[in-house]
């Protein structure tokens, strides 16, 4: 299956930087479920949490997303 992923570190990165520490822990904690062994994460997971407003566009300014990762 083939799906868009995006660096997991990056992510918490970002919500570390906007003061948003309880979000990056929860992401964090995603880890053994929705994170791949090289630190990426489902994009889609990501979206579903954060909405598709602002933050969701920041986001993906600021985080790498990798496109058709297979798994």
């Amino acid at each position: 299956m083939t799906m868009n992923r995006m660096n997991l570190d990056q992510l918490v990165a970002y919500f570390n930087s906007e003061n948003l520490t309880q979000t990056a822990s929860y992401f964090k904690g995603c880890a053994n479920d929705s994170v791949t062994v090289d630190g990426l994460i489902e994009r889609d997971f990501v979206k579903r949490h954060v909405g598709e407003g602002d933050m969701w566009r920041e986001i993906q300014s600021n985080v790498t997303t990798y496109v058709g990762c297979e798994f």
